[in-house]
């Protein structure tokens, strides 16, 4: 029975949600009205577009055939209605169609086939003007255009999107060298307890379903010394024994060690290869010989003969067992095989290199804790930021205060005990002694806190020797050693001077770490003659302290201080952590994979996001339970890089989390809203509603940021509106066309990504849930060469203050055609697998063929040089801030060209479009020889035949000239897949 009243206050209430945003209820509304009265076309056509505002372009079209079914037995009497129902149908049917909702093959359509064709037709015949009528033919050839691409959707989708995947997304440095940070600075991390000692956050592995059980998998990137997987085996297999015998017939753990430099992924397989040695040695001399060369390798400046010797035979079965198809690496471990051709070079140069004990240790400074400079001259580095000043003084203060409080309440036993005070004191001199000197103590045992722990005899003689001492049973086979040791444990002190033979027998008898060497050692342009050494300024005692405190992680003591006595060695500790390592091993002996990556983490997860880790066998897991990043966010663009590239690779299970520190640049920022607004431009309880993703911890100056998932696509109700989502985007394209400036170390800040990661961000809110016509509709405005906005560009030094959030300047039309063709090459690559229309917002010379954008080599000349130095230094080679420049020289000043970039952006007309463009996206970068970059062939074979082009590079934040201009005669193409080296 048809109820018109009931449907007339349904429709009614279903406006008031629409217009609300309450689009849900609306679509509810809308349906029960319809359902109250099926003769009025109104119904199904209000509740089409609501369904189109919701993203459910499926249903839609749906809706809008019901309208028409009911429209066409009218005459046609709504005009206006018929027109609106035909843009939306096509609309929809584009969106459906890309987004692989709408199936759009004839079978697929042949069910509604007619009915779309009549809406089509009449709605033309309707259309009361040329505008209305051209607006609708540019709908429905939209609409031809996707329905003639559909099968290339499905059949070259994928394929389209493992391209864009291996896309370049951050801006080049100048050049393309690596730091090398081969020891770490963390507190050890077992992953399946939390983010640390004081960040507990266990994952609970007995409460896994089976199917996850049989997944673990946990990824380490940048992976640094290795110490969190090692600390997270053992916690792995901690977890293994506590399971009842079924579910551990279902464990399996796979652990991926990633790091972008290959001396890091060469060191620590080196150290596994170690550690399997030990797993094959009974012969208790020998094990204790490999033992001490673990400790050696892993944190030791040089070693003994003995010791290099086992690991030159370590990291020549390692050699020959990559070279090997297979590998004959042992059965728990893999190396990617895109990855053995990076660090063989480095393998080579370790074994080869003839390096001097003598100089290594001139390079080697021990910096121990109260050599340091301490946390309150941290606080106090000019330009940091005043709240973080404030912050830290108080936290000094807290434990200062904590200090002079034990110290004034010690009892008369612990006085008596008290080992650093003068042994033939009384208690109560002992106490006056104390209290006299309150000032001085407080002082000395602060940095001891913040410095960690060591074995306090032993720094007394590594400060002198520069090496550990060997294990007790082998200090035999070393002149003078067990004296000089003596003296030191009995208190006397260290001999001043050290023995010469004690010297002389470490000079000529032991040999450097050769692991600690990057083979840009070798380089004559980093180092004089190609014979570099390491500047080992630092304390190796760190990672022993965090050994010991892992060690003694039950006892209720373990953060406190080392044994300072004879019985503590740093061999010791280090053999004690490494054996529960070896234990692990051999306990998940036929459940565990290490997998070794050499690349850049988010390239790495970005491949993995589409399936273009073809290397990879294909059973190897591609989504974690949990991540350790480090503080590799500091480097990559912060959480926003984490978010899109990382969170998508997180299981489906509410313990997987991702979580990084901050370490680069803590004395810059405010605090965690700055940090968070800096990098994505939002704050930190924002981001959960934009970019869809859980925000477990915010702390990331001071503790950690820990991420993570959440079922995908959100609900539209949990999401950021269409103005606030376009808002947003337009001031991340902006500062992405426009990068802000940075401060020397250590307030320097990056944010490098360039549009192929603003690109990615866009297919990633399509995967949160927007709906796809918003961001289609976005990417139309870009496209068409200019933007109509009132948000500016931050054009200042970062961070970015959190009120540039709200800054806007009056509407003004700003250029967006000097990166259009940097746009081209991502839509092109991409193509056939963008989950939204686009075809129709593409100018017309654009590419859409992945085929087609190619790999182009240039030689290059320098126009200037750059110091290497990072420091104090505010043009480093090492900034990721290339930009390449291409442009007509008969049309355009370059010089001018640059320092014109940011008024271009804001809409002045000269140089005029298509004279210039520029490419934020560079495949290869060395500003002394070679630069390499994509480009459309069709579009470089017009611009042979237009007035002469060249291109040349430069820095897009001091606007300094990299290279010298080469013409497009010169521009070689070359295989995607040439070495670079």
């Amino acid at each position: 029975m048809v109820m018109p009243n009931n449907a007339v206050r349904l429709k009614e209430e279903g406006n008031a949600a629409f217009k609300s945003g309450d689009l849900i209820r609306a679509v509810d509304f809308y349906a029960r009205a319809e359902k109250e009265d099926p003769t009025d076309a109104v119904y199904p056509s209000n509740l089409s577009a609501a369904l189109y505002e919701l993203g459910d372009y499926a249903a839609c079209a749906k809706a809008v055939v019901r309208a028409w079914r009911i429209l066409r037995e009218t005459n046609y009497a709504k005009a206006n209605l018929i027109v609106r129902l035909s843009s939306r149908l096509a609309k929809a049917l584009c969106q459906g169609a890309r987004g692989r909702t709408i199936a759009s093959g004839k079978a697929a359509l042949a069910p509604d086939a007619a009915e779309i064709e009549q809406l089509r037709d009449a709605a033309l015949e309707k259309a009361v003007n040329d505008v209305e009528r051209r607006d609708l033919k540019r709908l429905w050839q939209e609409w031809d255009v996707t329905k003639a691409e559909a099968s290339s959707y499905t059949s070259k989708g994928d394929e389209d999107m493992r391209r864009f995947s291996k896309l370049p997304m951050f801006f080049k440095p100048l050049d393309h060298n690596k730091e090398f940070f081969f020891l770490g600075t963390d507190e050890i991390i077992d992953l399946t307890a939390g983010w640390g000692p004081l960040e507990p956050y266990p994952l609970r592995v007995d409460k896994l379903a089976e199917d996850h059980l049989s997944d673990i998998a946990l990824l380490f990137g940048g992976v640094g010394d290795g110490r969190h997987a090692f600390g997270s085996l053992v916690g792995l297999y901690k977890a293994y024994k506590t399971l009842s015998q079924h579910k551990k017939t279902h464990f399996r753990a796979h652990l991926t060690l990633l790091d972008v430099h290959e001396g890091t992924i060469a060191r620590d397989l080196c150290v596994f290869m170690l550690l399997q040695a030990l797993m094959d040695e009974s012969d208790p001399v020998a094990r204790t010989e490999i033992q001490a060369t673990i400790t050696y390798t892993y944190c030791g400046a040089a070693m003994p003969r003995y010791c290099y010797d086992r690991l030159h035979t370590a990291i020549q079965k390692l050699r020959k067992s990559l070279g090997e198809t297979p590998p004959t690496l042992p059965p728990w471990l893999h190396v990617v095989s895109d990855t053995i051709p990076v660090i063989l070079p480095t393998l080579d140069y370790w074994l080869r290199a003839n390096k001097s004990t003598r100089k290594t240790l001139k390079e080697h400074e021990h910096m121990a804790p109260r050599d340091r400079p301490d946390t309150q001259a941290l606080s106090m580095i000019p330009g940091a930021n005043a709240d973080f000043q404030r912050t830290l003084q108080e936290r000094i203060a807290s434990q200062r205060a904590d200090i002079e409080r034990v110290l004034r309440t010690l009892t008369d036993e612990q006085l008596a005990e008290f080992e650093l005070l003068p042994k033939d004191m009384t208690v109560q001199e002992r106490r006056e002694l104390i209290l006299n000197n309150m000032e001085t103590l407080v002082d000395a045992y602060h940095k001891e806190m913040n410095g960690g722990k060591m074995p306090f005899y032993e720094e007394g003689w590594y400060k002198e020797a520069k090496v550990f001492l060997p294990p007790k049973e082998l200090l035999d086979r070393h002149p003078g050693f067990e004296v000089v040791w003596r003296s030191v444990v009995s208190n006397k002190g260290m001999p001043q001077p050290v023995p010469r033979k004690v010297l002389s027998h470490i000079h000529t008898e032991w040999k450097p770490n050769i692991t600690l060497f990057d083979i840009k050692c070798e380089d004559p342009a980093c180092y004089s003659g190609g014979d570099g050494y390491p500047d080992l300024k630092l304390d190796m005692f760190d990672a022993i302290r965090y050994m010991d405190q892992f060690n003694r992680r039950q006892d209720a003591d373990a953060r406190d201080p080392m044994n300072t006595d004879e019985r503590m060695l740093a061999v010791e500790a280090c053999s004690a952590f490494f054996g529960e390592v070896v234990a692990a091993i051999k306990g998940l002996e036929g459940r565990l994979t290490v997998e070794f990556i050499c690349g850049g983490l988010s390239e790495e997860l970005a491949k993995m996001q589409y399936k273009a880790d073809l290397t990879r066998p294909k059973h190897f897991p591609r989504k974690f339970t949990r991540m350790w990043m480090s503080n590799v966010p500091d480097y990559t663009h912060g959480p926003l890089n984490v978010i899109v590239y990382a969170v998508p690779q997180l299981q489906n299970d509410p313990q997987a989390a991702i979580a990084f520190n901050c370490m680069l640049n803590v004395p810059v920022w405010a605090g965690d809203e700055e940090y968070f607004h800096t990098y994505t431009l939002l704050l930190p309880e924002e981001v959960p509603r934009y970019l869809g993703c859980r925000l477990i911890s915010s702390r990331a100056v001071m503790d950690v940021c820990v991420l993570g998932t959440q079922q995908m696509p959100r609900p539209l109700s949990e999401l950021a509106t269409r103005d606030e989502l376009t808002s947003w985007l337009t001031r991340v394209l902006f500062n992405t066309f426009i990068p802000g400036l940075h401060k020397l170390r250590p307030h320097y800040v990056r944010c490098p990504h360039n549009l192929v990661a603003f690109f990615a961000l866009v297919l990633y809110l399509h995967r949160v849930g927007y709906p796809g016509h918003w961001l289609s509709e976005f990417m139309a405005r870009v496209l068409s060469g200019s933007m109509v906005s009132g948000i500016a560009p931050y054009d200042d030094f970062w961070p970015m203050p959190v009120k540039e959030r709200l800054r806007r300047v009056p509407a003004r039309k700003v250029r967006t055609d000097p990166w259009l063709i940097d746009f081209e090459n991502i839509l092109a690559s991409a193509y056939h697998g963008i989950p939204f229309p686009i075809s129709d917002a593409l100018p017309a010379d654009f590419s859409r063929d992945s085929g087609d954008i190619a790999v182009w080599e240039v030689k290059v000349q320098a126009a200037q040089i750059f110091s290497m130095n990072p420091f104090l230094n505010p043009s480093s080679p090492y900034d990721p801030r290339t930009q390449l420049l291409f442009y007509q020289p008969s049309a355009v000043s370059v010089t001018r060209l640059i320092d014109d970039m940011q008024r271009i952006f804001e809409g002045k007309a000269q140089p005029a479009p298509g004279t210039f463009f520029v490419l934020t996206m560079q495949e290869y970068v060395q500003y002394q020889t070679r630069i390499r970059f994509r480009l459309s062939k069709k579009r470089v074979e017009r611009m042979k035949k237009q007035q002469p082009w060249a291109m040349m590079a430069y820095r897009h934040d001091t606007g300094q000239q990299i290279t010298r201009p080469v013409p497009i005669e010169k521009w070689v193409l070359i295989d995607e897949e040439t070495p670079t080296t």
